[in-house]
């Protein structure tokens, strides 16, 4: 595939999450339905905050299974990687006093949505994953459940720099959740971000050399959250950008009893009107590669 090839994909993506930025959404009003649980399960592990309306933290543990691991040769020769993910989400939630709409409440919430990631290899320097998942989630307090889903494709496009690296990271992926009572949702997002790795040659872990990662994430939502607030309005989110720093082992993932960890970094997620803020805690690259 040539160097046009390359550049055309590439900027259809990068229209995607810009021509989004231009479209009219619609005003949020009462007729909207607040936010459901089942979209915690989307979320990394962290704590998701909006302003005097809701807390979530997500504990998301994220055991995977590789099949198959992709390469490219010299000769053009490449293989898709093959991965199962099998990831379980443990929300709790805690809702402020919302007046007539709910009172101050605290509830739980349990997701697990399994699916396929296959790792695609373009060129050396460029890598794409396409993934779907598919299954199942439980609010404990009043026993309601919904089937979730989410799909989508993620790009990594490296640029060495020296000793350093730079990566272009994007995705289009689409999600959503059909409950056993009530009303279907989903939610189409496009991601467009760049990330720094940074060699550190004075510090190591064990002997071994560690690399410092920082990264830069905005995230357009083709359909609006909206987020109940005391006053019985709804809040419209429609965008976030994340800061994230992480650190990792150069030449590999950490070991932890049977568990490769392949960094640990800290994210911070913020919305362009303020009003929703997260802290996330991270143990994987956004994109492997």
């Amino acid at each position: 595939m040539n160097k046009a090839v390359h550049i055309t994909i590439f900027c259809v993506m990068v229209v995607f999450s810009v021509k989004g930025e231009t479209q009219t959404q619609p005003t949020a009003s009462p007729d909207y339905d607040p936010i459901h649980w089942a979209y915690s399960s989307f979320f990394g592990t962290g704590w998701y905050r909006i302003k005097d309306s809701r807390s979530v933290f997500v504990l998301r543990i994220p055991p995977r299974q590789t099949l198959r691991e992709s390469f490219i040769d010299d000769a053009g020769e490449r293989r898709i990687g093959i991965e199962i993910r099998y990831p379980l989400s443990v929300g709790l939630h805690d809702l402020a006093d919302l007046g007539d709409l709910i009172e101050n409440d605290n509830f739980g919430t349990i997701s697990f949505v399994p699916g396929v990631e296959l790792e695609i290899p373009i060129t050396p320097r460029w890598y794409l994953r396409p993934f779907a998942n598919f299954g199942w989630g439980t609010e404990f307090e009043s026993g309601e459940s919904a089937w979730i889903y989410y799909a989508g494709v993620k790009s990594r496009y490296t640029i060495p720099a020296g000793k350093n690296e730079w990566s272009l990271l994007n995705s289009l992926y689409y999600a959503g959740f059909t409950p056993d009572n009530g009303r279907s949702d989903h939610l189409a997002v496009a991601d467009l971000g760049i990330e720094f790795r940074q060699p550190l040659s004075e510090f190591t872990i064990n002997s071994k050399p560690v690399d410092l990662h920082w990264s830069l994430m905005y995230s357009f939502m083709g359909n609006e959250l909206h987020f109940n607030l005391p006053d019985g309005s709804f809040d419209p989110i429609d965008d976030q950008l994340e800061f994230g720093l992480a650190v990792s082992l150069h030449d590999g993932p950490f070991k932890l009893w049977i568990f490769n960890i392949h960094q640990l970094g800290l994210g911070y997620r913020i919305s362009s009107s303020g009003r929703f803020s997260a802290v996330t805690f991270s143990m994987r690259s956004w994109f492997t590669k």
